[in-house]
């Protein structure tokens, strides 16, 4: 590789890779990702109609921000960042009949060169599969915090774009490329196809490379080129009568910015990233306030919140800070792959609004496993004695607690702040996307605390407190001196008994960093633990 073009790639590969976190994950895949067939969480959305379900599932939110060939190519010559085809080496639940994960959508886009391409929209991080531990069947819970380590996977996307930008990649991508719209062309085929195209033109398209290697040449930054969709394409018969590959060289670079730029993420990324936040947890809205307003904050993280019961709240999210479901919605479509060019967004404003109306209408999931009635009866008596002051009676502001009060970790209540709530609501009046009207009233605020939730479902919100920081619902009734410092994430085994994940998967959260702690929420510890044992037992009835 050129020296010049090394320089270029070596600090945007080193800071990215931090991104792929636990992505390279050997956890062996559940019967979830050998594609066994799993039920729907009783309870959830009766009445539904089966295309209501797909729509949840696989809705488009106007996100869709990986073409599907790109996104194949890159998991075929990228093994180390993409361990497993279908994704589930991210927490990803696959569908094998949809052909990508729960949570993704697929559509043409214009300004990825109108090739189908696939995003995320809510069931990526609010499905969760539950497989018991102790046998039995699984089941599939609609609205939990899902598996999911967003980071991790954009992260290899970002990643693969940087490899795939010196000559060597690039040839490799291409091949790949091809196969994956003539699935009859053998691999090795292709690679000697694009080889022998490549070789008379080697000097021009390394430093056709080497000029551009983030292909942001000739736009603004964070700006898209316009693509023509012939640049775009790659088959044996063109190479076989001597096509050019340098428009295609050329054209996929700038895919790959557009791709960057849709993500917000930038050509060169700084040097220093947030620690990873591992399955099914980010920092949301630090994300949003550097990639939409360009100010940084101090990381945060939070696991992803629990859709359900949704339309029983005016506030949302663990600080209660957001009172429109839409403009909440319009934000993660935004984040997640909407192109924002100063204030005029590509947005699909009808598929957000789908999306919202659905995950508004999803209730509390019922316990699929057995539960002792006669605990279960003395446990109501102890949640009526300790723990309904807190989490029963009105949605209302009395449920907001401080974080000194509670004893949690203070970061998601202190980053989010009065500025940042008014920065936001100035962003979303500005903003114009055809069909989106502004907000008539503020729709984000601070408050500087936690929200005590009704414990509908409790059993399938582990982990638990807003950071995700106590495995099992028994542990959070044990001491905080007592919780596990480190525990791992990112299994689907759950445990009946301790109501939880089990202490297994890919990444490794560590509840002494910051951020992170495990502390708080002490009530119910005191208990002996006979009535610890039937309040579990009770809240499984939730």
């Amino acid at each position: 590789m050129p020296t010049r073009l090394r320089g270029a790639l070596g600090a945007a590969l080193v800071a990215a890779l931090a991104l792929v976190g636990c992505a390279r994950s050997d956890a062996r895949p559940s019967a979830l990702a050998r594609g066994a067939p799993i039920a729907l969480a009783s309870g959830q959305v009766d009445g539904w109609s089966r295309a209501e379900i797909d729509a949840f599932l696989h809705g488009s939110m106007g996100a869709e921000v990986l073409p599907e060939r790109m996104l194949r190519a890159f998991i075929a010559v990228n093994p180390d960042l993409f361990p497993r085809a279908d994704l589930s080496s991210f927490g990803l639940i696959p569908d094998p009949a949809f052909g990508w994960p729960i949570g993704f959508s697929r559509r043409p886009v214009d300004h990825l060169g109108e090739l189908t391409s696939v995003g995320v929209n809510c069931a990526a991080c609010h499905v969760a599969d539950v497989v018991p531990a102790s046998g039995g069947a699984p089941v599939r819970v609609l609205g939990a915090t899902s598996h999911f380590d967003a980071e991790a996977f954009f992260g290899a996307v970002t990643v693969a774009t940087f490899r795939a930008a010196s000559p060597e990649g690039m040839q490799k991508y291409l091949a790949a490329y091809m196969v994956t719209g003539e699935p009859s062309l053998a691999p090795a085929d292709a690679r000697q196809l694009v080889k022998a195209a490549w070789r008379p033109k080697a000097a021009v398209l390394a430093a056709l490379i080497a000029a551009d290697p983030m292909g942001a040449a000739g736009v603004a930054p964070g700006a898209l080129h316009e693509l023509e969709p012939a640049d775009l394409r790659l088959s044996r018969a063109a190479l076989e009568v001597g096509a050019d590959l340098e428009p295609r060289v050329r054209g996929h670079l700038r895919l790959f910015h557009n791709v960057r730029a849709a993500l917000h993420i930038p050509d060169q990324p700084p040097g220093v990233l947030p620690p990873a936040s591992g399955p099914g947890r980010n920092d949301a809205f630090g994300l949003l306030s550097l990639a939409l307003l360009g100010v940084p904050r101090p990381y945060a993280p939070v696991k992803y919140g629990v859709a359900w019961n949704l339309a029983d709240r005016r506030w949302v999210h663990w600080d209660g800070n957001t009172q429109s479901p839409m403009d909440r919605n319009v934000l993660a479509a935004l984040g997640l792959g909407a192109p924002l060019t100063g204030n005029r967004a590509l947005l699909d404003v009808a598929a957000v609004a789908r999306q919202t109306e659905l995950s508004e209408r999803i209730r509390a999931p019922r316990y699929p496993f057995a539960v002792d009635a006669a605990a279960a009866g003395r446990g109501a008596v102890t949640f009526g004695a300790r723990c309904a002051s807190c989490h029963e009676g009105a949605e209302s502001d009395t449920r907001l607690q401080t974080a000194a009060a509670i004893g949690t970790d203070p970061r998601r209540a202190e980053a989010f702040t009065d500025a940042e709530a008014q920065r936001l609501n100035a962003f979303l009046a500005r903003l114009e996307a055809p069909g989106y009207r502004p907000p008539s009233t503020p729709g984000l605020r601070a408050t500087g605390g936690y929200w005590a939730p009704t414990l509908a479902g409790v059993w399938a919100r582990a982990p638990y407190l807003h950071n995700g920081s106590v495995r099992t619902l028994a542990e959070l009734l044990s001491e905080p001196t007592q919780r596990a410092a480190t525990f791992r994430r990112g299994t689907a085994r759950y445990d009946t008994t301790r109501l939880g994940y089990l202490d297994e998967g890919p990444y490794v959260l560590d509840t002494r960093t910051p951020g992170n702690s495990s502390g708080g929420h002490t009530a119910g510890v005191d208990l002996p633990a006979a009535a610890k044992r039937d309040l579990l037992e009770y809240l499984k009835t939730r």
